[in-house]
């Protein structure tokens, strides 16, 4: 078995290059898998939205959750939020999350897509079960948006 030359022992060792990152480290998304946050890290980096920027899926995942886990079987109603123009306070409207997790699924490699699918399929049953449609609005509305709302959020 070859050995290091006496000279390569004495050499000053190198120090190693620093890994500096242009992006920070994905978060922890609860219920889904390191694989799929980081695929839905790297979606809402590369791609730009109006819904999309980075932590918007486990904000949008987040406040989906909250809405549905209100007590009680009474009917829960969509609010507007209060600036519905800005991406971040647009989340407060339960219907801009589930369009930021709409926005993020064809974006995914296939397996990620099944897991945030999975995951959004028991979510949006609830939302059809503790809402109300709402027969004004336009047929062409995504189905989420296709249901009764009150007031604004915050109001």
């Amino acid at each position: 078995m070859p050995r290091n030359r006496p000279g390569a022992l004495r050499r000053a060792p190198r120090t190693p290059i620093p890994r500096t990152r242009t992006v920070p480290p994905p978060e922890h998304i609860p219920g889904l898998s390191p694989r799929t946050g980081l695929a839905i890290h790297r979606a809402e980096h590369e791609r730009d939205g109006h819904y999309l920027f980075p932590g918007a899926t486990a904000r949008a995942l987040h406040r989906y959750r909250e809405f549905l886990a209100q007590p009680g079987r009474r009917p829960l109603y969509p609010r507007t939020s209060v600036c519905p123009a800005c991406p971040g306070c647009g989340l407060d409207d339960v219907r801009t999350a589930r369009d930021t997790l709409a926005e993020v699924l064809p974006l995914l490699p296939p397996g990620a897509r099944a897991e945030l699918a999975r995951t959004l399929r028991p979510l949006d049953h609830r939302y059809r079960l503790r809402t109300l449609p709402d027969p004004r609005t336009e047929a062409e509305a995504p189905w989420w948006h296709r249901r009764l709302g009150e007031g604004a959020e915050g109001w």
